[in-house]
């Protein structure tokens, strides 16, 4: 956790917590792997008084299940095939702010 929230706002840093604490209580772990980033396309910038914004297509392939923390049994997901994913991300940052100061703020699924 501590890696995304010095990646993320505290807003999206809360929302990943929740669901990881959510997949906890089921007695199931996420398990993401093979990501392979295929195409990123800048779709919007503007500014606001608080902060600049920037928001990112972003198309990539994963393989993405969801196991039983105890026993290891797949529970969802296919354990071999990637899926193919396009989602927006947005990025936030203090007006003028530099390179590294930008957030992500939001993830729209596609």
């Amino acid at each position: 956790m501590a890696a995304l929230r010095a990646l993320a706002t505290p807003e999206m840093a809360s929302y990943f917590a929740a669901e990881i604490e959510e997949t906890a209580k089921k007695g199931q772990v996420n398990k993401i792997s093979d990501v392979t980033f295929l195409q990123g396309d800048l779709a919007e910038a503007w500014r606001e008084p608080q902060s600049d914004y920037a928001s990112v297509a972003v198309r990539f392939s994963l393989i993405d299940t969801m196991v039983d923390r105890a026993t290891g049994k797949i529970v969802s997901g296919d354990p071999v095939t990637p899926q193919v994913a396009t989602e927006i991300w947005t990025f936030a940052r203090r007006p003028d702010g530099a390179a590294a100061d930008w957030k992500l703020s939001a993830i729209q699924h596609t």
